[in-house]
């Protein structure tokens, strides 16, 4: 294969902390390269280089199909990205524009290269960029916000192919999808490198594992090992690299047995929105009958593909949306609750949020995100300075952190103040919606541990809502799963894992229907 793009002592300094650094590397016709390592490590800024998003000039040679890049000005840039090299941000929400339909969006780039293009033409080329990832042309006429993560993904992945560019780079395409969406846009990935080469920046080494024929490993802005995928998972040659692989492995994380004491109670309990339809409320049920008793110290996994209610259930479970049925909390309906009692129930459950960035305030620093609701919950407490400290210092922290704001965190770090937020009023229900889902593996383990050693010390119950079953099959006791919000399977997890009854679930760990 010829190599479509070559990379040579490429340098690039961004800031007085991180630069990259002595860059070399090769990409061929229809090969499909995997750039992994953890956050920080350069990869995106390694992407923005090649597509010549950064301002500063990089030191070093890149050529592409014969031509050298730092030849191009920035209108010849403009003509060449999109055309030649296209790229796939990592989150499709947000890179959509969500006042404009599908269709538009996608015709975008291949009319700003192609302006005359008659309308017969430009209906032509749309339907083969929709079809070409699974997508009909009633997808044209819709707006972002009513297709799924899968189908933004997708949306995006047809922009950015439209022009049957030489070059595709994707961004993270497969962060926050679920099991079944992540393996179908990975195979499309992979017949997309028939008439494009494919550049795959993530931090999910088991994610690439059958797709990639190459994979670079980057730390610290170097390419530190660069080899066959085959080679990568069965010799790393750099420790960095095995500890990479290690951050696949959860066998090593086993939460203690549970109590016997129950804390939660479900029963016929269903997550309801409200819909305002004429002159009267009706009930839309987004999940239905589901049965379910937490005991202290337990574990609840609750999975599903997106879209089959598993926020929606956490959040009703967590009194944050309406629900229909019967819910106790230690031993007593909620019914029977007082209004100080419901008040105090507040207190015992704590929440961790998908996006630790979305879920604190900006303008408020660390330690007073911490302190919120032991202020409201412990008004006449006069030990907040150390209670801080100890919740600082329960999640890996240190008192330097109380003064910084959340944007001056690494991802990792700020879902460790989400996680000391939960825990400075001493829950004894624990709601984690997709806690790990936006982190790197590496760091993902870190968090996993931290909850783990907490559970063992506080005896802490959690309900663990995600779409990556292999964190379920290690953490979780007992394991719900949802479809269509409808509970498909559920009972113990080691009997679910080890043999599955439902088809859906065996379709979720990849063994097909029997």
């Amino acid at each position: 294969m010829a190599g479509i793009l070559q990379i040579r002592d490429f340098s690039l300094r961004v800031s007085e902390d991180f630069a990259l650094k002595d860059i070399t590397l090769t990409l061929n016709a229809h090969e499909v390269l995997a750039i992994v390592g953890e956050s920080g490590s350069g990869k995106s800024l390694l992407a923005q280089s090649i597509l010549g998003l950064c301002g500063d000039l990089p030191r070093g040679k890149m050529m592409f199909d014969g031509r050298d890049m730092s030849a191009l000005d920035s209108q010849k840039w403009c003509g060449f990205r999109g055309k030649e090299i296209a790229y796939i941000p990592q989150d499709p929400l947000s890179a959509l524009n969500p006042v404009q339909k599908i269709g538009t969006q996608i015709l975008e780039s291949y009319l700003l290269h192609n302006p005359k293009t008659p309308a017969t033409k430009r209906k032509q080329v749309l339907a083969k960029a929709l079809q070409s990832v699974g997508l009909d042309m009633s997808f044209a006429t819709r707006y972002p916000h009513t297709l799924s993560g899968g189908q933004r993904q997708r949306a995006l992945i047809a922009m950015s192919i439209i022009n049957a560019p030489k070059i595709l780079i994707c961004d993270e395409p497969t962060t926050a999808l679920d099991a079944l969406i992540q393996r179908q846009i990975l195979e499309l990935l992979r017949s997309l490198s028939r008439q494009s080469a494919v550049v795959l920046i993530t931090h999910d080494l088991g994610a690439v594992a059958h797709i990639a024929d190459r994979i670079v490993v980057m730390q610290h802005g170097r390419i530190i090992e660069s080899n066959r995928a085959s080679e990568i998972f069965s010799n790393p040659r750099e420790s960095y690299t095995r500890e990479l692989l290690d951050a696949l492995d959860f066998s090593t994380l086993t939460p203690k047995p549970c109590e016997s004491s129950e804390v939660l109670s479900l029963r016929d309990f269903s997550a309801v929105a409200i819909k305002r339809q004429f002159w009267r409320n009706v009930p839309l049920f987004i999940t239905r009958d589901v049965n379910l008793s937490l005991h202290k110290g337990e574990i609840v996994g609750i999975a599903g593909e997106s879209g089959s209610g598993k926020s929606s259930l956490g959040l009703a479970i967590m009194r944050l949306m309406a629900h229909r049925g019967e819910i106790a909390f230690f031993g007593k309906d909620i019914r029977e609750f007082s209004k100080e009692e419901r008040l105090a129930l507040c207190a015992r459950m704590g929440v961790i949020f998908q996006d630790p960035f979305a879920s604190l305030n900006p303008r408020m620093r660390v330690g007073e995100s911490i302190t919120e609701g032991l202020k409201y919950h412990r008004k006449h407490i006069d030990d907040v300075p150390q209670r801080l400290q100890r919740a600082l210092q329960s999640v890996g922290l240190d008192m330097s952190f109380a003064t910084r704001y959340p944007h001056t965190l690494s991802g990792g770090q700020r879902q460790r103040v989400a996680i000391a937020r939960a825990l400075i009023l001493e829950p004894s229900v624990l709601l984690l919606d997709e806690p790990t889902s936006a982190l790197d593996k590496s760091t993902q383990k870190q968090i996993l541990s931290l909850l783990i050693s907490l559970q063992r010390e506080l005896g802490l119950s959690m309900i663990f809502i995600t779409h990556d079953l292999d964190i379920l099959r290690a953490l979780s006791h007992t394991l719900i799963v949802l479809k269509n919000g409808c509970v498909e399977e559920s009972g113990a997890s080691s009997e679910v894992f080890s043999a599955p009854k439902s088809a859906y679930f065996r379709q979720l760990l990849g063994l097909g229907s029997r």
